[in-house]
C-alpha cells in the first residue's frame, strides 16, 4: 500500500513539474498576443471579452462537478483578496505596463516573482527552504538580470521605465494571489478557485468597461481570434497553474517562474521582431541550470552532478592543495 501511495505521489509530482512548465510557457505567449491586441482594444475592453470566454469555459463546471460546493462566510474575505488581485488589478497593471513597454522586458521584470513568492512564503506560510533551493534562485535571476541587460530598446518600448515599473506591482499582486490560493487549497479544489477567479475577474471588468467606455465593441479582425486564444489560454493556464501549487511546495514549484522571462523574451521575438542575441541565449541557459540547481534536494545529488562538470576534477584537485 506505501509503494503505491509512493508511485502515485511521484506521478502527481511529475505532472506537477509537468503542469508548471506549460503554464510558464504558455503564459509568455499571452504577454505577446496581448501587446499585439491592445493595439485595437483598451485594457477594459480586452479584459472583459477575456474573461468572458474564460468563464463561459469555467461556468459548467461550477454547476455541474463543484455544484455541491460551499464557500465558508469566513473564507469570503480571503477569496475577494484573491480575486482582487488576480485577476482585477493584476490584469489592470500588466496590461498598462504592456502599453509602455516590450513583452521580453516585461517577461525578465516578472523572473522577481518567484524571489518574492519564497519570501512570502517563508515568512506567511512557514515553509523551510534548503540552501541549495536558495542557490538555484541566485543562479536564477542572475540570469534574469543578464537577459535584462543584454535587451534593447525600442519603439515597442516607449517608457519601459514606468512599464516596468508597473508590471512589477503586477508582480507583487500575484505572488499575494498565490499565498492566499495556497492556503484556500486546503478547502477548496484548486479548479474551482481558478473558475471562482475568473468568474469575479469577467463581473470586474465588465462594471470597469462600462464606466470608461459605456459599450462594448467588438473589432472584427484577426486580433478577435487572439482575444479568444487569450480566454482559452486563461483557463488552460489557471488550472495547470493552481494543480502545480496545490501539489509542490513554494520552493520547488517558484523556479520554474523564472522560464517566463525566457518564453516572454522568445515570443516577443518571433512574432514581434523583438531582440534575441547571443547574449540572451547565454542568459537563458544560465536560467535553465539555476532552476535545474534548486530541484536537486539533496547534497549527495548535487555533488554527484557537479562532478560530471568538465572543469570539476580540476577545482576538487586545487581545493586538497
Amino acid at each position: 500500500m506505501k509503494d503505491f501511495l509512493s508511485k502515485y505521489k511521484n506521478q502527481n509530482e511529475l505532472f506537477a513539474y509537468l503542469s508548471i512548465t506549460i503554464a510558464v510557457i504558455l503564459y509568455g505567449t499571452t504577454l505577446t498576443a496581448t501587446k499585439i491586441c491592445l493595439q485595437y482594444y483598451s485594457t477594459a475592453q480586452l479584459m472583459t471579452f477575456r474573461m468572458l470566454i474564460s468563464s463561459l469555459l469555467f461556468i459548467p463546471f461550477i454547476f455541474t462537478i463543484y455544484k455541491n460546493i460551499k464557500i465558508e462566510r469566513k473564507d469570503i474575505k480571503l477569496i475577494l483578496l484573491m480575486m482582487l488581485c488576480e485577476p482585477c488589478l493584476y490584469f489592470i497593471f500588466e496590461t498598462n505596463a504592456l502599453k509602455y513597454t516590450s513583452s521580453g522586458q516585461a517577461g525578465i521584470v516578472s523572473s522577481l516573482e518567484p524571489v518574492i513568492l519564497v519570501i512570502a512564503a517563508r515568512i506567511i506560510l512557514k515553509e523551510k527552504f534548503m540552501k541549495i533551493v536558495y542557490l538555484g534562485l541566485f543562479v536564477s535571476i542572475t540570469g534574469s538580470i543578464l537577459l535584462s541587460l543584454s535587451s534593447d530598446v525600442n519603439e515597442l518600448a516607449p517608457n519601459p521605465l514606468l512599464g516596468n515599473f508597473l508590471e512589477l506591482i503586477a508582480i507583487i499582486l500575484t505572488d499575494t494571489c498565490v499565498i492566499t490560493t495556497k492556503y484556500l487549497m486546503d478547502k477548496y479544489p484548486p479548479f474551482f478557485l481558478a473558475g471562482v477567479s475568473v468568474i469575479g475577474g469577467f463581473i470586474f471588468f465588465s462594471l470597469f468597461n462600462v464606466f470608461q467606455h459605456g459599450s462594448f465593441e467588438v473589432v472584427m479582425n484577426t486580433s478577435l481570434f487572439l482575444v479568444l486564444y487569450l480566454g482559452i489560454l486563461t483557463v488552460v493556464a489557471y488550472a495547470l497553474y493552481n494543480f502545480a501549487i496545490c501539489t509542490l511546495s513554494a520552493g520547488k514549484f517558484s523556479p520554474f517562474l523564472f522560464m517566463l522571462p525566457v518564453a516572454a523574451v522568445f515570443f516577443g521575438w518571433f512574432f514581434l521582431g523583438e531582440t534575441f542575441n547571443i547574449k540572451q541565449f547565454l542568459a537563458c541557459l544560465l536560467v535553465f541550470f539555476g532552476i535545474f540547481i534548486s530541484q536537486i534536494n539533496e547534497k549527495t545529488k548535487f555533488v554527484k552532478y557537479f562532478k560530471l562538470l568538465p572543469f570539476s576534477k580540476k577545482l576538487i584537485s586545487t581545493g586538497k592543495k
